[in-house]
């Protein structure tokens, strides 16, 4: 057993504000002798304390009120990077994605009929090489030059011809 101390005492030992003691309180911390409104508290040094380590040791030292703060931060933050469009919302994004990852395997789907007669008549391996260097070449360019239309893909959903996006875009 540790010394028996009021809350202005307790304040001085631990070095905090009475304020984040009662804050404490409410968090669990280890009360001697309460007897409501208007009087003084009495704590047990020794289990403050060791509340306070095993408080530590279990990673749970954020107050209620620390915890709504950098909440209410992180929400600020979030909404600050959303109007300097950091950050989009999976909504606004989604559309464009999923068009482009359609469009990505259709255009994957077209290459090995339009390479199988070129790498056919390659008769060497470095000739095959080549047509297969030509082949990552052509969706790379076409991958890195992707523009979403908007229009193009409520018009004509999935499958759309690629003449049709130089027209309408």
């Amino acid at each position: 057993m540790g010394k028996i101390v009021n809350k202005k005492e307790l304040a001085q030992i631990v070095g905090v504000s009475e304020r984040t003691l009662t804050e404490w309180q409410r968090a669990g911390m280890p009360i001697v002798l309460s007897k409501g409104r208007g009087t003084s508290n009495q704590y047990d040094t020794a289990q403050v304390l060791s509340w306070q380590i095993a408080k530590a040791l279990t990673g749970s030292s954020e107050s209620p009120k620390d915890r709504l703060d950098r909440l209410r931060g992180n929400q600020i933050e979030r909404q600050m990077e959303v109007e300097a469009r950091q950050l989009v919302a999976v909504a606004d994004i989604e559309p464009a994605l999923s068009q482009f990852f359609s469009d990505a395997v259709a255009l994957l789907a077209g290459l090995p009929d339009k390479y199988a007669q070129i790498f056919e008549t390659a008769v060497s391996l470095d000739a095959k090489h080549a047509v297969l260097e030509d082949m990552i070449a052509e969706i790379r360019q076409a991958l890195g030059d992707y523009e979403y239309c908007t229009n193009v893909a409520q018009e004509y959903g999935e499958g759309f011809d690629e003449q049709i996006i130089e027209e309408d875009c």
